[in-house]
C-alpha cells in the first residue's frame, strides 16, 4: 500500500501489523520517517458490511467503519478523558476510494488476555474507564452526534433492532427466536437510562496494550458509541474471571461505583449475542455465563 500521500517527507518502512485475528475489518501500518515513527489505519472494507456485528451497530448507534475520519473526534476526546492513553490522530487523507488517519504510536505489546494479567494492569484498565465514563451524554447514539436517539426511546430502539437482527441472520436458530419475546418484556421493563458515556461494543483485550505493569494504550476504537455504561460491563464479564474482575473493580472505584447490573443483564446480554461480540457461542451458556459484577 503506498501511504506516502499522507506524509511530507519520504517513508522508509511500512511494515503491516496484524491483530492477531482473522477476519478483521481494519488494515493498520507501522510508519516510519526520519523524524517519526507512527501508525496508519483504514477499514478494510469497501461496501456497507453486512455481518450481524457492524450490521447492528450501524442500526443501533449509526457507526460506520469505513469512516475511520471519525477517530479523529473519537481519539482525541478519549484521550482527553482517560488515564490510558489513546493515539491522537494527527493527520488523515482520502486515496483508493478508503478513508485513512494517522495516529501516534504507543508504547506496548497487544493484551491477548486479562486472565493471569498483574493486578496493576488490571487496576489501570478499570481506572481508565471509569474515567472515560465520567463523560456524560443525553443520547444514544455515535460519538459525533449525528445519529441519536433519545435515552427515553432507547430500549423501544433495542426492541425494533433485535427484532431485525434476529430476521436477518437467526431464523434458523430455534432457541434465539424462541427468547425474543422474553426479552422483549424485559426491556419494556427497564426504566430508560439516565445518561449515556463512551462505551466499547467489541470489548475485548486485544483492544488494548500493556506492559508487564499497567495498560499503555487503548488502540482499536472504531466500535466506540454513546450508549450506557452498563453495556461496557456486560462486555466484560465475558472476558474477565473473578480474580481479574475484582482487580478491575479496585480500579474502576477509585473513580466512581459500578453500576447494578441486575434488571438489564438479561436483555443486554442477548443484544451483545445477537451482535456476535464474543464469536457465536450457544444462546444459553451465553445467557447463563457467570456473573462479576
Amino acid at each position: 500500500m503506498d501511504l506516502q500521500f499522507l506524509f511530507e517527507e519520504p517513508i522508509n518502512e511500512i511494515v503491516e501489523l496484524s491483530p492477531g485475528y482473522e477476519d478483521h475489518a481494519s488494515d493498520v501500518w507501522s510508519v516510519k520517517t526520519d523524524n517519526q515513527e507512527v501508525v496508519v489505519r483504514s477499514s478494510r472494507l469497501k461496501e456497507e458490511s453486512n455481518n450481524e456485528f457492524w450490521w447492528g451497530c450501524r442500526k443501533l448507534f449509526g457507526i460506520d467503519p469505513r469512516q475511520v475520519h471519525e477517530l479523529e473526534h473519537v481519539n482525541n476526546k478519549l484521550s482527553d478523558l482517560s488515564s490510558i492513553p489513546v493515539p491522537r490522530v494527527i493527520n488523515k487523507g482520502k486515496a483508493f476510494e478508503r478513508e485513512f488517519v494517522v495516529v501516534e504510536k504507543l508504547k506496548g505489546k497487544v493484551v491477548q488476555s486479562f486472565i493471569d494479567q498483574p493486578s496493576s494492569v488490571l487496576q489501570s484498565l478499570g481506572e481508565g474507564l471509569a474515567k472515560i465514563h465520567t463523560y456524560n451524554e443525553n443520547y444514544i447514539g455515535n460519538p459525533s452526534g449525528s445519529f441519536n436517539v433519545r435515552l427515553e426511546d432507547f430500549h423501544q430502539h433495542v426492541k425494533d433492532i433485535i427484532a431485525e437482527l434476529v430476521s436477518m441472520f437467526y431464523l434458523d436458530q430455534e432457541r434465539i427466536k424462541d427468547k425474543l419475546l422474553e426479552i422483549n418484556d424485559l426491556l419494556d421493563k427497564l426504566p430508560a437510562p439516565e445518561s449515556s458515556t463512551f462505551v466499547l461494543v467489541d470489548m475485548d483485550p486485544t483492544q488494548f496494550l500493556a506492559d508487564s505493569k499497567v495498560i499503555t494504550g487503548l488502540v482499536d476504537t472504531e466500535a466506540y458509541v454513546i450508549a450506557p455504561r452498563e453495556l461496557d460491563f456486560i462486555a466484560l464479564e465475558y472476558v474477565l474471571d473473578e480474580k481479574a474482575a475484582m482487580s478491575f473493580k479496585a480500579g474502576y472505584e477509585s473513580v466512581m461505583e459500578i453500576p447494578n447490573l441486575t434488571l438489564c443483564r438479561t436483555a443486554y446480554r442477548y443484544l451483545y449475542r445477537l451482535l456476535s461480540v464474543q464469536g457465536s457461542v450457544d444462546i444459553d451458556d451465553w445467557i447463563n455465563h457467570k456473573t462479576l459484577f
